[in-house]
């Protein structure tokens, strides 16, 4: 018993009329007929009484019309959904963030538009680590991270797009004497403690801003570890070193954090936040969210 004698049955029973029914499923009555009789043949059973004046169930047909009724329907819910979840129209898409990171307003309003143009598809949200972001598009936990290009630039098979560029900039707590100066100089941070991500969480990350640091003129005497991002924005907060943020970071907009804006900056390469996944993940979500302008 294939769907397509399923359907035939099922338009016959209702409607007790083999040219309606041939009407109802666009095919021609010969083919409706050919399908009830191969599907008789194949239960070797007869299903409907036919004369020149009506069609009657027979008890074998009512009891396959009782038993297929809510079948067939939950049938065709089933393929709706399979094709509207093919289609990306439904689904699931999880991305993956930043701890120590707060939403941007640009990728906010690129939620919003994404959630209100798309409301069959639930959108979950893992925050961790740079490592945690890593292993987990290895994983399939999450589909997309939501990361910075540094640290992903090393990965296999991914697909990476820069989204926002966010330039790096020092950061000091004005809770510390050198955040309470009245003007601050790169020579002015080579007697500070430097905090840096932990090579652990972030190997890529560790090199990118030790040689943004050595680019600047600091030679990392005094260097403290964090074990992660948000980790090293708490110190910087505390007061326990100078850090390297970027704008996105959740002390940026603090008033009790000193962005050193007149330290003129030498970059090695650019600091963006970035999409990336994983080049076999066929979630049709994730080009319906990158390409989501």
């Amino acid at each position: 018993m294939n769907t397509t004698q399923i359907k035939c049955f099922m338009a016959v029973a209702e409607t007790l009329n083999f040219t309606k029914a041939a009407e109802q499923l666009f095919i021609s009555q010969p083919g409706l007929s050919r399908q009830i009789v191969s599907l008789e043949r194949e239960l070797n059973t007869l299903l409907f009484i036919r004369d020149k004046h009506q069609v009657k169930l027979t008890p074998a047909a009512a009891v396959l019309y009782k038993e297929l009724e809510g079948f067939h329907t939950r049938y065709e819910e089933v393929l709706h959904k399979v094709r509207r979840v093919g289609q990306g129209y439904s689904g699931s898409l999880t991305l993956g963030t930043l701890g120590g990171q707060y939403m941007r307003e640009e990728l906010a309003d690129k939620l919003f538009r994404f959630m209100n143009d798309n409301p069959q598809i639930d959108i979950n949200i893992k925050q961790g680590s740079f490592k945690d972001l890593r292993n987990w598009l290895e994983t399939g936990d999450i589909d997309i991270a939501i990361s910075l290009n540094f640290d992903v630039a090393g990965m296999k098979d991914v697909i990476s797009v820069d989204y926002i560029q966010e330039p790096p900039v020092f950061a000091v707590s004005k809770r510390t004497k050198l955040g309470q100066k009245k003007k601050i100089t790169v020579e002015d941070l080579k007697d500070d403690t430097i905090i840096l991500i932990s090579p652990d969480d972030s190997p890529a990350g560790c090199e990118y801003t030790s040689a943004f640091l050595r680019a600047n003129g600091l030679d990392l005497t005094s260097v403290r570890y964090a074990p992660n991002l948000a980790t090293a924005i708490v110190w910087i907060e505390a007061g326990q070193g100078v850090g390297v943020i970027n704008q996105s970071s959740n002390i940026f907009n603090k008033s009790s954090v000193r962005i050193l804006d007149e330290i003129r900056l030498a970059e090695n390469g650019g600091c963006s936040i970035c999409f990336t996944w994983k080049s076999e993940n066929y979630n049709p979500a994730i080009p319906m969210w990158v390409n989501e302008e």
